[in-house]
This record gives structure tokens, C-alpha cells and sequence, in this order.
């Protein structure tokens, strides 16, 4: 109560020198909720009255920005939320105020959001920039007493470092099980942070699974796996251009590798683009436990329970194992490459091949449980490694300190672009989509590992670097079960901010996964076409 009364003195303070800006919402059968003289005469009320009255039992609560957040000085309009409990409300004054004494701005709302027209939000931008901004929400009974009957007031800033980069991701309607029978509805979307439209549609109407798409540092190639002709292992590198058309040409297959024994056929699971484009690294003679429930939550459980990492050279179209992650005895899977090409990270357990019934017909399993009860009775932790490339020759796998051997499962890991951190994803189990994960940071070299600040209450994870290294893209089930695209702010020490939501990002019945900077711009591709064999 005491930090509110303080905060109430700020506000009212400013208020009374007039220094504001009065913005007015237009809502009600498209009419304004009060002239700017009479919002003037409203705040100097509510001062007045508020002075004199002390607030009880706080009921609104301001559901977005999260405090501490730091937005990206190119990006759209956000629209800022909250709620409120208390019966008597029926507006609600939203305020911004900056130091170094730059004007507050005021809004008043007879609904519990509101999105900064561009103009205004250029304006709290540049007046937040490097610095923090209060943001404060008063609700109301009426436009005439000003009778403050709740409070609410977070910090955010806005940052000097901008994004640059646009993102390509992948939509999928949920649950998994009526993803995988309908992948047609799939879709694949560019857009730019700083654009009020939503992303464009750049691949849609796909009858089969693509996945793991990557673009090169330099944004001239992108890669993606594709189940090309019923090829499960089917991957393309291809340069990027506004009309992306693919044949049977342009790409290469993982099955080409020679599969061992009683083993499946190669799908080249998580096949990953080197930074320059002329390299792929994937799991090979893969064997993998996936099982589909009909939950919307999390539909999907799914790891490796063996595989070797093997190394695809698009100049030769050569596949070789890397020594080094390619002992039998392990299951190697989900290589990463730092920026010089000259290192590769990859997370490995021991096999669990004994979760199969019958090795030689490995299938997909329906079941009915939680993936909590199926993380108990199928639970694999993994440890992130390190192995030096050399031009495919490899080394030694040395475990990377903070990050290895921590009772957790570690994985998905990526380099800054600058070679200083890794972040990866950390669970008490698996490998993909579990409740509990997190993003977690550790130097290049190993080291202490930090928690991160932007992880929100479900699922963190699918993370990119944006190629000048300051923000971080990642899809969270924060809001449901539909993942949604956030980004957060990491400095030159490694700190990162509570996250900023890409609203535009998200769509109705789609769950936003997979999202990668590329270092382009966002028209820089139109359309993917792929032609069948």
C-alpha cells in the first residue's frame, strides 16, 4: 500500500503541471469518451479526491506488458491488458510517465485494453529509450467524480539495439494428431516486428511434413526438411530469392546413408544447415519412441532413443558419420554449429531402445495419458556436448560444464552469433515439447548456467538469435495451449528481459512454432513452391 500511495503522488504531481498529452478512445458507437478538457479536468479530480482517500482491496491487475520488459525500438504497437475484479469499474485512465521530465501521456478506456495509435507509441518509444517508463492503470466509476477505485503500475523500457532481422515460422493447428492427418493446413509465415500488418503467408496447402527450417548467416540460403515423394529424409539447401520453386534437383536425402542391420530407414532428424550453407548435420540410422494423444495441451511425445550425428557436404553431396558423435552405444541428436563452422553442439543419453516392443517395427503409439504419467514411464535425460568439426573430421565429445550432468534433460542448443553463449532448453525429461521447459544460458566454453528472465509459466523453447546477438526469439504456451512468439533483450553480459509478445505473430486455432531470424528483408521471399517428383 505504501508503494501505491508513493506512486499516487507521482502520478497526480504530474498531472497537476499539465505536462500530458490527451489522447482520447474512441469507442462507444465510435464516439469520444471525453474532450481533452474535460479528461484535463477529470485527472486534477481524481488528484484532488485521491489525496484525501485511501485505496482498499486492489482488484486490477495489468496482464500485459510483465514489468521489466524491454521492447525492441523497430517494433509495432502492442496492446497493452488488464483486469479487474472490482463490479463498480467502468473505466480505466492509462498512463505513461518517463524520466528526465518528457510529457506523461494519458488515455482514457472504457474497455480493459489499448493499443497505442503509432504516433503515440513512436512517442513513448523514443521517451522510454535506454531508460524506464511507468505504465499505470487507474480504474473508475465515472468520467466526473474521479474516484480512483484501483490502481496498477508496472516498469518497462524501450531498447537502442533493434532487431533488424525478419522472422519465418510455422503455424499448426492443434492437437498434433489432427495436425499430422491434415498437414495442408499447415502454413509457413515471414513478417517484420515493425509492420501493423500480419506476416505474410509464404508456403501453405503442403500435404506432408517440413520442419527444421534454417537460413544461413548471410541470409543467402535457407534450408528446411521436406518429406519430399514420401522421402522422409528429404532435405533441401536452396538460395533464397522472392519465388522460391523446387524440384527433385534441389534436393538431397539423409536415406542415402546407409542404414545398419535390423534399422529403420534414415530421416536425418533434425537436420541442421551449417552457418555458411555448405554443410547439414543430422542424426542418422535414427530410431525414435512417438506418441500421439488427443490433448491440446500436449498432444505430442516424442525423442530418440538411438542415433549417430553425420555430416551432409552439398559440394560432393557426400554423407559421412563425425567421429566423435557416432558411438552406437549413445543416442547423438540435435547438432547445433557455432558461427565459425569450426565447432558442433549436440545433446546425447544412453540408448533406450528397450522402450520399443519390437525394434524391427518401430510405429507411432496412440495412448490416452498426460505426457506428465508418459514422462514417468519414459523418461530420458540428455547432456549437451561439444565436438571440434574439422572439415568433418571430428575429436573428442567433451561434456559442456553447466549444461551437462545436472540431473535435467539439456537440449536445443544455439550459439550467439558472437561464438560467447549458448542457450538451450532444459527439462526434467525429453527433448521436445515438455511442460516444464525452460531457457537456460551458459558461456560458449561451459560454465555457470543462469535461468533466464524471459521464461514465462509453460513450455519454453524453439529459440533464435537475432544475428546482431541482442534479441532472442522463443514460442511459449504462456497463454494456452497454442504456442504464441515472444523475444527478449540479452546484453553483452548475457542478462536477458522479461519478454515482448509478437501478437501479430499468432493467429486463432494456431499454435506459432519454430521461429527463426533470418537477415533479410521480410519480402525477400514471396512464395515456396515445391513441384512433386
Amino acid at each position: 500500500m505504501k508503494s501505491i500511495s508513493i506512486f499516487k503522488k507521482l502520478f497526480f504531481a504530474a498531472a497537476s503541471l499539465c505536462l500530458a498529452f490527451f489522447l482520447i478512445q474512441c469507442s462507444f458507437n465510435k464516439t469520444a469518451l471525453l474532450d481533452s478538457d474535460k479528461l484535463e479536468a477529470l485527472v486534477l479530480k481524481a488528484e484532488s479526491i485521491s489525496n484525501k482517500t485511501a485505496l482498499s482491496g486492489n482488484k486490477l491487475l495489468i496482464t500485459y506488458p510483465y514489468t521489466g520488459s524491454v521492447f525492441p525500438p523497430d517494433i509495432a504497437s502492442p496492446t497493452i491488458t488488464w483486469t479487474d475484479e472490482d463490479p463498480r469499474s467502468r473505466f480505466w485512465m492509462v498512463s505513461f510517465k518517463f524520466e528526465d521530465g518528457q510529457k506523461p501521456v494519458y488515455f482514457l478506456s472504457g474497455q480493459k485494453s489499448w493499443m497505442p495509435e503509432r504516433k503515440t507509441w513512436e512517442a513513448i518509444k523514443d521517451n522510454s529509450k535506454g531508460k524506464r517508463a511507468i505504465l499505470s492503470v487507474y480504474s473508475l466509476e465515472d468520467t466526473e467524480s474521479g474516484k480512483v477505485l484501483s490502481v496498477q503500475a508496472i516498469t518497462m523500457g524501450t531498447s537502442s539495439d533493434p532487431v533488424g532481422d525478419s522472422v519465418f515460422f510455422r503455424q499448426i493447428p492443434l492437437p498434433f494428431a489432427l495436425a499430422s492427418k491434415s498437414f495442408e493446413k499447415t502454413r509457413w509465415r515471414m513478417g517484420d516486428i515493425s509492420s501493423y500488418e500480419k506476416p505474410a503467408t509464404v508456403m501453405s496447402g503442403v500435404s506432408m511434413c517440413a520442419s527444421c527450417h534454417a537460413f544461413s548467416s548471410d541470409g543467402k540460403w535457407l534450408s528446411m526438411e521436406y518429406n519430399y515423394g514420401n522421402d522422409n529424409g528429404a532435405q533441401f539447401i536452396t538460395p533464397v530469392r522472392r519465388e522460391i520453386v523446387l524440384k527433385k534437383k534441389d534436393f538431397f536425402t539423409w536415406s542415402d546413408f546407409p542404414k545398419q542391420g535390423v534399422l529403420p530407414p534414415t530421416r536425418g532428424l533434425f537436420g541442421r544447415m551449417s552457418p555458411t550453407g555448405r554443410y547439414a548435420a543430422a542424426s542418422v540410422n535414427e530410431i525414435c519412441y512417438a506418441a500421439v494423444m488427443n490433448d491440446i495441451d500436449y498432444s505430442q511425445l516424442f525423442f530418440p532413443t538411438f542415433g549417430v550425428i553425420a555430416i551432409y557436404e552439398s559440394g560432393s553431396g557426400s554423407i559421412q558419420l563425425l567421429p566423435g558423435a557416432s558411438d552406437y552405444s549413445y543416442v547423438q541428436a540435435n547438432p547445433s554449429w557455432s558461427p565459425d563452422e569450426k565447432e558442433i553442439l549436440f545433446c546425447r543419453a544412453k540408448t533406450r531402445n528397450e522402450l520399443h516392443g519390437n525394434i524391427r517395427n518401430v510405429t507411432t503409439v496412440f495412448e490416452n495419458k498426460s505426457i506428465h504419467t508418459l514422462n514417468e514411464l519414459y523418461n530420458i535425460q540428455f547432456d549437451l556436448y561439444r565436438i571440434p568439426f574439422n572439415n568433418g573430421a571430428g575429436g573428442i565429445p567433451e561434456p559442456l560444464e553447466g549444461a551437462s550432468g545436472n540431473g535435467m534433460s539439456n537440449y536445443f542448443p544455439r550459439y550467439s552469433p558472437d561464438g560467447k553463449w549458448i542457450v538451450y532448453t532444459r527439462s526434467r525429461s525429453g527433448i521436445m515439447l515438455q511442460p516444464d521447459s525452460e531457457l537456460w544460458i551458459v558461456p560458449a566454453r561451459g560454465g555457470e548456467a543462469r535461468r533466464m528472465n524471459c521464461n514465462l509459466k509453460h513450455f519454453n523453447s524453439w529459440h533464435s538469435w537475432s544475428s546482431n546477438g541482442r534479441w532472442l526469439l522463443f514460442s511459449s504456451k504462456a497463454n494456452g495451449p497454442y504456442t504464441e512468439i515472444f523475444i527478449t533483450h540479452v546484453d553483452e553480459t548475457g542478462k536477458d528481459t522479461p519478454p515482448v509478445l509478437l501478437s501479430r505473430f499468432n493467429d486463432t486455432g494456431y499454435a506459432a512454432n519454430v521461429p527463426e531470424f533470418a537477415p533479410i528483408r521480410a519480402d525477400a521471399i514471396r512464395s515456396i513452391k515445391v513441384f512433386d517428383p
